[in-house]
């Protein structure tokens, strides 16, 4: 295309680049000193057991605990801890799809997590909100087929669910810093 060589393209990118530093712009997880910006915030937080209202679904809760300590300190750095993340999980399984024989062939899954911030040297509750995630998945004859398909839906949802509190977190934790 025409701006993808020569002196034009470039010319663009720098114009692009130049726009984004003017308006403000920057990464939500910058790290902006060794011990200040949103990155370092989330390493502060303690994850705490995920509860679930059916023990059948206690596996989830475990998986999200892993990917919420995954995603909230990459690194694995060890710093002091000033919030503690509390995380309630609730599962939901629909039938759907419905054939004359009353035969169910389609599944949904829907996962809902309602999270806390707590500081408990700052007054308590800082931050809480609800992420949810809907998937659906086939049921088959086979049941390991479908048990397969379900727990592949269930792994996307948490993965999605997670990536979530990440985010709004980080936003939190942003919006507390500029204030």
């Amino acid at each position: 295309m025409w701006w993808s060589n020569g002196w034009l393209g470039t010319l663009l990118a720098a114009g692009l680049v130049m726009a984004l530093a003017a308006c403000g712009f920057q990464p939500l997880y910058m790290k902006e000193s060794p011990d200040s910006g949103v990155a370092v915030d989330l390493t502060r937080i303690r994850v705490l057991n995920v509860q679930t209202a059916v023990p059948e679904f206690d596996r989830l809760g475990q998986i999200l605990h892993g990917m919420l300590v995954q995603r909230l300190n990459p690194d694995g750095t060890r710093s002091e801890t000033i919030y503690r993340l509390e995380t309630d999980l609730y599962v939901r399984r629909e039938r759907t799809g419905i054939q004359i024989t009353e035969e169910a062939t389609r599944a949904r899954l829907t996962i809902s997590a309602r999270f806390t911030l707590i500081a408990p040297g700052k007054g308590g509750t800082l931050y809480s909100g609800t992420e949810q995630s809907v998937n659906s998945y086939n049921i088959v004859d086979s049941q390991f087929a479908t048990l397969s398909a379900e727990n592949d839906a269930a792994r996307r949802a948490i993965r999605e669910i997670s990536e979530a509190i990440r985010l709004r977190l980080g936003l939190y934790f942003q919006r507390q810093g500029n204030a």
